[in-house]
């Protein structure tokens, strides 16, 4: 009884260490021990590691103290997702510590990306409405901090048009969640499936919740962001805090508990629609983070689609959960895997290895359901829910997953062909990116086969004909970026170099660029008197903009404008 009654008092406490340490560690980053605090980062995950290993499930405790008498538990797909955040978190700590060792916004650095690791886990284990919205927004706003990191004027561009989205899919989750709780009566997410669910509750969800994963049409962040934000951070923000709106889907319109086949039909639409859009923009990026941010719009589309599908009724709720699982296990940890690649070629000081190249095409092509990779179980996992669901959407295996393989296949090799050129600056912590980038190959490699929530799919994935149907759309786009490659070829040189023109072609060009500065010479006397008298007001402009106390008024008249749009 003792025994009982001790592990009763101390759950709460275990729970609220997951999310409680990162969030105390993040308040000392502005205390003269700030330096320790980016020593001890990976620590910051311990606690999670061990409640997503051995909590308890299917318990929930009430936290009295907590935000109006919060709501914390560990449910089976809470214990997925945290143990998959805790592991995403682990390697990008140990990368940041390695990354912003001589940064001189160190501690700014380790504030931000503690509070957003505090806010993640936190919304994992909250089973409350108002506790997941309060961890949700932590970890929103806090994710701003490490998109404009750098401070140059691609990563504030990045960061506002994040911060315009975030705040747009804050509103329309609140006002969701006002909703759910006076259509459920109740603000715990286990009675949530009582509530009533208008066409205007489903949208603003999808608003909500579609901003973090990069739905259309509110894709527009993920690529500048995952491009300027540091690469240890930005895996964090691909591998697991993008799948913060994968499980608000989850908790607020719980599949197998409701059915609303019309917002099904929106899902499936928008997210097929992502899937491909993700692919075509990808194919026209030369960065490889702007790469890897179309290609999670492309991924999220798919996952999107499963949700969609989960939504047709009860039982097609209860099949999809399982495959919806399997797909967010299987894309973070690709996902990531291949941001802590390009960490590698960025500190090492010289071009890719062929042997280098060869491990990263593991997780690359697993994005693509390789055989006998993760992505093999995935698409498996996908294609027996189509078929179990029955016609129309077993079509959705038979055309539409071949199509989007050989579209992620294409932006793959895409990939790969970037980061082949790419060449950073030698840089301290060579050899930990590489043992990041081990670790996280190792998860790609044999999480999947190793869990027993997969093991019907991936026993499934190597039957023959589904070995064929997965080698293909690779094979295919092999092919296809082969002959892209060599039209490139042809049409620019080697060194990038247009092909060679006539000798009358040049003489030409060179009179008429001699004429054309001449004329130019003279306009640009006069424009460059009226921007010399231009610029010092627009430096003082900028300088009262960049006062915090003017952003801080801006952000507060912006709610304003925003909470009087709601109430009309």
């Amino acid at each position: 009884m003792i025994s009982a009654e001790l592990q009763t008092m101390l759950y709460p406490f275990i729970l609220s260490l997951a999310a409680g340490t990162p969030l105390i560690m993040a308040s000392l980053c502005c205390t003269p021990l700030k330096k320790s605090v980016y020593h001890f980062l990976p620590w910051a995950t311990v606690p999670a590691i061990i409640v997503a290993l051995t909590g308890p499930g299917d318990v929930i405790v009430e936290v009295a103290w907590f935000f109006m008498g919060g709501r914390m538990g560990l449910d089976e797909t809470g214990r997925v997702f945290l143990a998959l955040a805790a592991f995403v978190w682990l390697l990008a700590s140990f990368s940041s510590r390695s990354l912003m060792q001589d940064d001189k916004n160190q501690a700014r650095f380790s504030l931000f990306f503690l509070t957003a690791m505090a806010g993640n886990f936190g919304l994992i284990l909250a089973q409350g409405m108002l506790g997941y919205y309060l961890f949700f927004a932590m970890m929103s706003f806090a994710a701003y901090g490490l998109v404009i990191h750098r401070g140059n004027a691609d990563a504030r561009s990045a960061g506002r048009l994040y911060l315009f989205l975030v705040m747009i899919g804050e509103v329309a989750l609140f006002t969701a969640l006002l909703i759910l709780a006076y259509g459920s009566g109740s603000l715990a997410l286990e009675n949530i499936g009582g509530a009533s669910y208008h066409t205007l509750t489903l949208i603003l969800l999808f608003i909500g919740f579609g901003v973090k994963i990069g739905a259309l049409p509110l894709h527009g962040w993920m690529v500048p962001a995952y491009q300027t934000t540091p690469i240890s951070a930005a895996a964090a923000l691909a591998g697991s805090m993008v799948n913060a709106g994968i499980l608000g889907w989850l908790r607020f319109l719980p599949p197998g508990q409701i059915s609303c086949p019309w917002g099904a039909l929106l899902f499936i639409v928008m997210g097929a629609m992502a899937a491909v859009y993700g692919v075509i923009i990808g194919l026209t990026k030369k960065q490889a983070g702007a790469v890897l941010g179309a290609s999670s719009i492309s991924q999220m589309g798919l996952v999107t689609v499963i949700f969609g599908l989960g939504l047709l009724s009860q039982e097609a709720g209860l099949l999809a959960l399982p495959v919806l699982t399997v797909y967010v296990v299987h894309h973070s940890l690709a996902k990531s895997s291949l941001f802590f690649a390009c960490d590698i070629v960025q500190r090492q000081g010289k071009t890719v290895s062929n042997l280098q190249l060869a491990a990263i095409l593991l997780p690359a092509l697993a994005l693509a359901g390789l055989p006998f990779t993760s992505g093999a179980i995935a698409k498996t996992a996908f294609k027996e829910l189509t078929f179990n669901i029955g016609a129309p959407w077993s079509d959705l295996s038979v055309f539409f997953l071949p199509v989007t393989a050989m579209g992620t296949s294409l932006l793959m090799f895409h990939f790969m062909a970037v980061i082949r050129r790419g060449r950073g600056s030698e840089k301290d912590g060579a050899n930990m990116s590489r043992v990041i980038f081990a670790l996280s190959w190792l998860g790609v490699a044999v999480s999947l086969w190793l869990w027993p929530g997969a093991s019907d799919f991936a026993g499934h994935s190597l039957v023959g004909t589904k070995i064929l149907q997965g080698l293909w759309p690779i094979a295919a786009a092999s092919l296809l970026f082969f002959v892209w490659q060599r039209i490139s070829w042809r049409k620019v040189g080697p060194a990038g170099e247009t092909k060679k023109k006539t000798v009358f072609d040049t003489l030409v060009n060179r009179v008429t660029s001699v004429l054309e500065e001449e004329e130019k010479d003279r306009q640009q006397d006069r424009l460059i008197i009226f921007l010399r008298r231009l610029v010092p007001p627009l430096r003082r402009v900028e300088k009262i903009m960049g006062r915090w106390k003017v952003v801080g008024l801006s952000y507060i008249v912006l709610c304003l404008c925003l909470l009087l749009l709601l109430l009309q």
